[in-house]
Parts: structure tokens; sequence; C-alpha cells
């Protein structure tokens, strides 16, 4: 089991508890998680700081993220300038993987079956299209996820396989937590996305209140709340042992944004991660 981290929630710990990116980096490293999941927006400005951080805590860049409005730009040259740039920040930073947030519908194009909703995502679909084909040669792999938001045309289960089944080099960065947000049941999720999974956000999820957190809420209005890996309304213990039964033997990113305490959020989660593991397939693994 290879587990990451989101490189935002080891800025948010360094806020949180008063202490420097390097203090944090070799705690999270000590924590047994091996890698981060890096925003491209974020790495871009300071990347020859964060490369030097991240490899004297001895942590790889696993994925690399970037957001685009790929359904909006009318310019195919710079949409390709835009995914050649990326690409390339992600090979420099040793990503084996990406994933890629290829845009949002605007008012106008909420409606599935208007003629601006179909143009607006066969315009992202095109250019994700492209992006893989780039990307092949640099030995890095395109995933996307079920966003968690009404405007991402890939919220769904259904709207997100409408991407991963038409591009053939696309697989599924399936996220836990984000299928509560639009009401489907996330078992029912996995099954259906199962056969094109390549990566896996851990994500897991709270009704509970939690004081100081700015809740995350659902389509019907729900708060959510983040909570370490394994402790929450998501059941990861079903979906993590399947996935190390059936042979994934890929990244397990903790994802918890919003939370109180990053620090103990992510050792509490790597903790329950890797005991699972431990359970699931021995000491040895």
């Amino acid at each position: 089991m290879k587990l990451s981290v989101f490189y935002d929630h080891i800025q948010e710990a360094a806020r949180q508890n008063n202490r420097s990116l390097e203090e944090i980096c070799n705690l999270v490293k000590s924590y047994g998680i091996d890698a981060v999941e890096m925003d491209a927006d974020c790495y871009a400005p300071e990347e020859a700081m964060i490369k030097e951080l991240l490899d004297k805590a001895g942590l790889q860049v696993s994925c690399m993220y970037g957001f685009f409005d790929f359904g909006h730009e009318d310019s195919e040259e710079v949409k390709d300038r835009q995914i050649h740039s990326f690409l390339s920040m992600a090979h420099r930073a040793g990503a084996s993987r990406v994933l890629v947030i290829p845009g949002f519908l605007n008012e106008q194009e909420m409606g599935s079956a208007s003629i601006e909703y179909q143009e607006c995502v066969q315009s992202m679909k095109a250019a994700v299209t492209r992006m893989c084909a780039y990307a092949k040669p640099l030995g890095i792999a395109v995933g996307m996820e079920d966003f968690d938001a009404l405007e991402a045309p890939f919220a769904t289960t259904a709207q997100l396989l409408s991407f991963v089944q038409e591009i053939a080099e696309l697989s599924c960065t399936f996220d836990t937590g984000n299928f509560l947000y639009s009401g489907e049941d996330v078992m029912e999720a996995y099954t259906a996305c199962k056969p094109y999974i390549g990566y896996v956000h851990c994500k897991d999820r709270t009704f509970e209140v939690h004081a100081g957190e700015t809740p995350k809420l659902t389509t019907d209005g729900q708060a959510m709340y983040a909570i370490p890996v394994g402790s929450g309304c998501i059941p990861m213990k079903e979906i993590v042992t399947d996935l190390l039964k059936s042979g994934y033997d890929d990244t397990f990113a903790i994802e918890h944004f919003g939370a109180v305490d990053q620090l103990a959020y992510m050792k509490q989660s790597a903790e329950w991660l890797l005991g699972l593991r431990t359970e699931v397939l021995g000491k040895s693994n």
C-alpha cells in the first residue's frame, strides 16, 4: 500500500500548529506517508522550493491536479499550450499521474438536455482526449474524479463514466466521499466505477457538527464535515478491503480538506489505512 496526502493539508497543518513546512513534512513521512497530491497552481510559482522541501523529507509527488476551462476556451492552440505546460510541470515533479478538472458549467449550461450543455461537455472531452494522448509518451496516466460541485458535469457516477468510457486512455480517480454530495450510494458507485479505477482518494465524511469547520453542503442541503479516514459514515473498510483483495497496488490518497487539525487527521488516517492493510494482506505486505 502506498499512501499520499494533499500538500494543501501539509501547508494548513503548518499554519495550524505554527510549525515549519519542513517539520510537518518530516512528521508526515514518519506516519508512513510517502507522497503528496500537488495542486499545479500551488506548485508553479514555487517549483524549486517545493521540490527541494519534498526531496529533503523523502516525499514524492504522486499526482498533480489542475483546473482548466476547456468548455469555454475557444482556441485549440491555447488549450494545447495549457495542457503541455501542465504535463511538463508534472513530469518535472516526478508525478506518474495527473488529475484533470476540465472545467465547470455556467448558469446557461446547467440543463443536461440543452445544446449549450452538450457543446460545453464535448469541448471538455475533446481536450481531455488530447491530454491523454500527450501524457502517454511521458509515462503519465490521466484521471478524472467525481468532483463535488453542481457545476461539474462529472459529479455523478453516470456523468463521470460518460468521460471515462468514451476516452480510452482516461481512468477514474475514485473519490470515496464525493458521491455522497450528489446523494448517491457510494457502494453502487464503486461497483459501477471499479473496472475503470486507476487511483483512489480516501475521503471520509460525517454529518456530526465540527466546531470551527466550514461544512460542505450536499445537493439537498445537508452539512458534511471532514473526518479522519475510517471514522466517518463512508464504508471505507469495505471499499479499501475490496480494492486490496482485487490487487489494487497504486496509491491511496488521504484527503480531508477543511479539517480543524490536519496533522492529527493525517496521522490517524495513515494509521487506520496501514492497520487495515495488515489486517487484509498480512504484515509482510
